[in-house]
């Protein structure tokens, strides 16, 4: 697992050293739970208004492309997407309190595990072509996808608790 810095001030230190410490312990909690492997995972570590250039950046090098997202991003403390080797997880070390670090690490890392199950990457692929307006999502086929992420969300909030096993 690679653990990035981008553009991250002083007062986000601290934050930046507990995800260096714990990500492994949290990727072995998660995998060990979900009995599925998170693959190769970077976790980039920014600020507030760095944040969604950080995940824009990255689709766009999945893309191949200089298109923005016709959509923003809603306010998130961190966010999972692809990257070319795996997955990519953004964390706002500025957003993100002390106290949910820990928390917000498993929940991405949880993201990052579902992205390995069987049509998961190719569905987050296929949304974030949609959303660049690249290749249009049917309206029918955009609804069963946000009722999977839907579904995804609500098991990484379930396995959050996860975060208390961290030392």
């Amino acid at each position: 697992m690679q653990i990035t810095p981008y553009k991250l001030g002083s007062q986000c230190r601290p934050s930046l050293a507990r995800i260096e410490r714990i990500a492994d312990q949290a990727a072995r909690l998660v995998q060990a739970k979900l009995r599925e492997q998170i693959g190769h995972v970077e976790i980039v570590v920014t600020d507030t208004q760095n944040y969604a250039d950080s995940i824009l950046a990255a689709e766009q090098r999945v893309l191949g492309t200089c298109t923005r997202s016709r959509y923003d991003l809603p306010p998130s403390l961190a966010h999972t997407t692809l990257s070319q080797t795996g997955t990519l997880i953004v964390i706002d070390a500025q957003a993100t309190p002390d106290d949910e670090v820990d928390v917000t690490v498993v929940h991405e890392l949880v993201h990052a595990a579902q992205f390995g199950r069987p049509g998961v990457r190719d569905a987050v692929l296929a949304g974030i072509r949609n959303n660049h307006g690249i290749k249009k999502v049917g309206w029918l086929k955009a609804q069963l996808e946000n009722h999977k992420i839907a579904t995804h969300e609500r098991e990484a909030a379930r396995l959050e608790s996860l975060a208390r096993k961290i030392r």
